[in-house]
């Protein structure tokens, strides 16, 4: 029997305790706003899941629109918002269609590459540009390809705690050749054990400069790290903020 996704029901519980500890959160807020200010404004969080971004841009000032086509996710968020200025929208975010425009549009923690065929990428990138208002900016934050790229096809894990009871062990299988990368998640208590997969892509940052390209957008800037530093070869993050052409 294969592992749930992180979108069924049965792990969702697990996903969101993974999600609060390896969820940048307050350090994309920080990033955002260091490019565009948060208060006041209006943000669209693509691929919300259980809300940490989403909470942690809406603590910052702004006003979010939390898009996933997860509806165990947005149960969770919901259950979550209490008086937060957080507005939860079930949808795929590969074809969406809102009324409204933003200021800042986020896809965060390798969200963008759960698009995993490339016409899916450029659909994302379109509905990027279709919701970005004029001066507005879309933040894609991900690991460096060149993590993946260096461990080939040998399974890589790494165990975390989860507070004093859980821990959860992260186990990464990449394929070079397709640029895909299984991450399987294990999450252990006492009495649990609950394991969940999520599959995705990479792209260098030359691809993404030039589906921009095709998509009306533009690379405005890349970071290395979400307190601001340049990007480099020794980073382990690629941090792409998008613009309108």
């Amino acid at each position: 029997m294969s592992e749930p996704s992180v979108y069924d029901e049965a792990a969702i519980e697990a996903y969101d305790l993974v999600s609060s500890m390896l969820s940048p959160g307050a350090g994309l807020a920080a990033w955002v706003s260091s490019h565009r200010p948060l208060a006041g404004v209006t943000a669209l969080d693509l691929g919300c899941g259980t809300g940490v971004s989403s909470f942690a841009l809406a603590e910052a000032g702004a006003r979010v629109v939390a898009v996933d086509a997860s509806r165990p996710s947005l149960k969770v968020l919901d259950g979550k918002r209490a008086d937060r200025n957080v507005e939860a929208v079930e949808g795929d975010f590969r074809n969406l269609r809102l009324d409204s425009t933003f200021d800042v549009i986020t896809l965060s923690r390798n969200t963008f590459f759960l698009a995993r065929e490339q016409e899916e990428k450029l659909d994302l990138l379109r509905v990027i540009a279709r919701h970005l208002k004029p001066e507005g900016a879309a933040f894609i934050d991900c690991t460096d390809p060149s993590e993946y790229q260096r461990a080939g096809g040998d399974a890589r894990s790494v165990t975390y705690p989860l507070g004093r009871e859980q821990m959860v062990t992260v186990t990464q299988t990449a394929d070079r050749a397709a640029q895909e990368i299984l991450s399987i998640f294990l999450v252990q208590s006492a009495s649990t054990l609950t394991a969940f997969h999520e599959q995705a892509t990479w792209a260098t940052l030359a691809e993404i400069r030039l589906m921009a390209r095709i998509s009306d957008l533009k690379v405005a800037d890349v970071n290395g790290s979400y307190a601001g530093e340049p990007y480099s070869a020794r980073s382990r993050e690629m941090l792409v903020v998008l613009e309108r052409q």
